[in-house]
């Protein structure tokens, strides 16, 4: 049986089929404890809500679940036998099939083609379907609702008809359990509302769904039952009509204490009378977000908090330069920005340490020392007479390792073997190396440790009030901006609907006004 906590009813009845159930599951990795004993029961013709904050544990149940991760501990029973689940290969076995949130196709090849990918038989062909593969591809797609033809090339489908053939090759599969993250994150409203009257279908045809997501509308909506975590463990577990939204998120909250008074942020520091550093005016990008305008004065520290899908990602980037916005205007220290002119940015002091880390911030395979000199506003001395000195770059790069206490053999350790809260402070070195004026972060601390995200915190304070830099982030990780943030913009569904202070932030406020 399910261990149920908080304020709940009683457990489905045990006359509905289980079609899965996973028993004490733990997952750890280093300084983390993900998954602690979770229990999970997913029933036939039923769809069960899986909610929690980013770090709660979703992300690694579903790998675990659907093969792509093993758990350390636990057990799981599929329609009431004992089964393995070690790989993506083995659930599909038993019917467990993942939709994952990023939706990935072969463009040159037909949606056919490609919700086939992978099943083909011998003898078939890539230019086109046959008529049993045709047959096949069309009562899926009729069944999700699409009608497309299955020979139109990929690359001229939109997004919405693209997570309808994600669905209907997961039909294909045979699936019993149908694992949903985030569906409706890259959706507009008729597109998410049209998907979800085709899982109330598959709802009600006898399919299982685990449905992942931070929309507590559709939640309310859909759910026949809810699952919520926290910090790896289950804190709830409700039928449907027995919660509402206010009581799930008191139970999604966690009780994030504000920092010691020696590490918060002075209140003061955002009423400052310093003109700003940078300012966004009314900047929009079709179907990632709308109208935004903020501004960050030199020396603080402003924060934009945003649940997956909400559009903070991809303000940052736009602000940035690294992504092209459609209209509105940036201007940094008095000059408007090209929209998309990420050079132009970086000349005038603009930088961005990304969300992808390993992807985008560094050089995997190259030195600490090499990751350092990538920026074009490196000190003179190391690039004299159009040359590169690495003499001084070694120098340079010993010295940063000692201020922000980089973990490493010496400055030509390649980066890729390090931590990522390691990988993060070179990657923040490059900044303070820079001279930077504006610092943009996106996801800061994703992935860190507790001690190194305590770390990076310090650096980034460091450089606003020392360097006197405008220090913007963007994060799904809440409790970091409590005590770092002089000001927090909340954002959802691509729009700016909260601003709140520092002093007078907390995690519970923000949380009320993320969530769609």
């Amino acid at each position: 049986m399910i261990a149920l906590t908080g304020t709940l009813g009683p457990a489905t009845s045990e006359a509905q089929p289980c079609v899965l159930e996973a028993c004490g599951i733990s997952k750890s990795f280093p300084g983390v404890q993900a998954l602690d004993a979770v229990d999970l029961r997913l029933e036939a013709g039923a769809i069960h809500a899986l909610l929690g904050e980013n770090g709660a544990g979703k992300s690694t149940l579903i790998k675990i679940l659907t093969g792509i991760q093993r758990a350390e501990a636990g057990h799981f029973r599929a329609n009431g036998l004992p089964v393995e689940i070690g790989s993506p290969a083995s659930a599909a076995r038993h019917g467990i099939v993942l939709v994952p949130q990023d939706i990935l196709v072969v463009p040159k090849l037909s949606i056919g083609r490609n919700i086939l990918l992978g099943f083909e038989g011998g003898l078939s062909q890539r230019g086109r379907l046959s008529v049993d593969e045709r047959t096949k591809i069309e009562a899926a797609l009729a069944i999700v609702g699409a009608a497309f033809d299955p020979e139109t090339p990929a690359s001229r489908l939109g997004v919405p008809h693209l997570r309808l053939a994600q669905i209907a090759r997961a039909l294909i599969r045979k699936s019993d359990v149908l694992v949903l993250d985030e569906p409706t994150a890259v959706l507009s409203e008729p597109d998410a509302n049209h998907l979800l009257e085709r899982l109330e279908h598959l709802r009600d045809s006898g399919n299982s769904i685990l449905y992942v997501t931070h929309r507590l509308s559709e939640v309310m909506r859909l759910a026949d039952r809810i699952t919520v975590l926290r910090d790896g463990r289950v804190v709830g577990t409700y039928e449907r009509g027995e919660v509402d939204r206010a009581e799930i998120m008191r139970v999604m909250a966690k009780d994030v204490p504000r920092p010691a008074a020696a590490h918060a942020i002075p209140a003061a520091a955002v009423m400052s009378d310093a003109a700003p550093r940078l300012r966004v005016e009314n900047l929009s990008s079709s179907f990632r977000f709308a109208d935004v305008s903020l501004v960050v004065r030199p020396g603080t520290i402003v924060g934009i908090a945003g649940v997956q899908g909400s559009g903070h990602g991809q303000l940052i980037r736009a602000i940035a330069g690294v992504d092209k916005a459609d209209t509105g205007r940036i201007v940094l220290d008095d000059v408007e920005l090209a929209h998309g002119a990420v050079a132009n940015a970086v000349s005038r002091g603009m930088m961005i340490v990304p969300a992808d880390r390993r992807g985008a911030a560094i050089v995997a395979k190259r030195s600490l020392r090499e990751n350092l000199a990538l920026s074009g506003r490196i000190r003179h001395a190391a690039r004299r007479f159009g040359l590169r000195w690495p003499g001084r770059e070694r120098a340079m790069m010993a010295g940063h390792m000692r201020t922000f206490d980089i973990r490493a053999v010496s400055s030509e350790t390649r980066i890729g073997t390090l931590s990522g809260g390691n990988q993060q402070k070179v990657a923040l070195a490059r900044v303070f190396e820079s001279n930077a004026r504006a610092l943009l972060v996106e996801e800061p601390t994703q992935g860190i440790d507790v001690r190194a995200k305590a770390e990076i915190h310090a650096l980034l304070r460091k450089l606003a009030r020392e360097r006197d830099c405008a220090v913007l982030i963007a994060t799904s990780e809440f409790e970091e901006l409590i005590g770092l943030a002089d000001e927090i913009h909340v954002m959802r569904s691509g729009r700016i609907v909260a601003t709140m202070t520092g002093a007078e932030a907390n995690y519970h406020k923000i949380l009320e006004n993320a969530l769609p």
